[in-house]
């Protein structure tokens, strides 16, 4: 590997599920991977990450096991913020200590429009938007489970692509992640955020239901569809136009999708904060700037906000 690669400093911030999976893959590599992890802190410290993957399990040892971000007594080159995009998590706040000249931020979070509070606060620094597919969760102190996928996509916030890119393109590369470079990663989150708004939503709501279930009842299916053709009309307000062929799309692979419960799903089922606002809510913010009417997801966003409500926030 080459040596520049070997030298990379990468920090986690919120190493629950995806921040330490992809963190540990990272690891293998011989990339200096450090992590900001809260719950599980003290178990972390002393065992590191033992992480069951259908790829194959390994042991991730972090080189720092950090409470906060100004523990971190290095300089990083990359800092993947992996915590929940809930709207009381002040990203900003967190990146302060460790941000210096040189250092690329990386949003490796779900939803839409969640990068602006980072590009306003830090002008000077690369931001790096970042998408995952994958089923991946903590299941207890250290412990990760990775059920499926494991792709990513990465890009320039906005538009365009850069030499940190790619190196970061070249660092998962060589560990075997499939990652993907976008000169238009906001496309990509819109064309993710098509699958996000119905199946993450209905699973909740549908009474804690899998996807072969959503997919087993019409009124859901129906309802899924709906909801998704009213992320098109706002995504083409908002400069994205989508083919409406993503739609048949989404519904035929979650179809035939093995079961699978949703990252949102697991969230309510651990009283854990959904993110129900990056998802759902900044849809129907963009979509009330552009005076688009979108019932549906408004609908079901007004009955999510209110199971919301009612969990305690148990972010990273």
């Amino acid at each position: 590997m080459d040596r520049q690669l070997e030298k990379s400093r990468v920090l986690i911030i919120g190493a629950g599920g995806v921040g330490a999976y992809f963190g540990g893959r990272l690891s293998q590599g011989g990339t200096s991977v450090s992590v900001v992890c809260r719950s599980d802190f003290k178990f972390v410290k002393c065992d590191g990450f033992d992480i069951r993957s259908i790829n194959g399990d390994f042991k991730f040892i972090p080189d720092q096991v950090c409470r906060t971000p100004d523990e971190y007594t290095q300089d990083a080159d990359f800092i993947i913020v992996s915590v929940k995009a809930l709207p009381e998590i002040d990203i900003v706040k967190l990146l302060r200590p460790v941000v210096k000249p040189g250092t690329a931020i990386v949003l490796l979070q779900n939803g839409i429009d969640i990068e602006h509070d980072v590009y306003d606060a830090f002008p000077k620094n690369e931001l790096i938007s970042g998408i995952a597919y994958i089923g991946v969760a903590r299941k207890g102190e250290g412990r990760i489970d990775h059920q499926g996928g494991g792709r990513l996509t990465i890009g320039i916030f906005p538009k365009g692509t850069s030499d940190k890119v790619e190196k970061l393109h070249q660092l998962f590369a060589g560990v075997g992640v499939d990652c993907e470079i976008s000169s238009d990663v906001v496309r990509k989150r819109w064309e993710k955020l098509l699958w996000n708004v119905p199946f993450n939503s209905l699973s909740v709501l549908g009474g804690s239901l899998d996807t072969q279930q959503i997919m087993a009842d019409k009124y859901l299916v129906a309802l899924a569809e709906k909801s998704m053709r009213e992320v098109v009309q706002v995504a083409k307000a908002c400069g994205v136009d989508l083919d409406e062929k993503l739609i048949e799309w989404n519904l035929e692979y979650t179809r035939n999708f093995p079961p699978y419960k949703s990252s949102m799903l697991l969230d309510y089922e651990n009283s854990r904060k959904m993110e129900c606002d990056a998802i759902l809510g900044n849809v129907i913010n963009l979509a009330k700037q552009h005076k688009i009417q979108v019932p549906y997801i408004e609908t079901i966003f007004a009955l999510l906000n209110s199971q919301n409500n009612d969990l305690r926030d148990a972010s990273s």
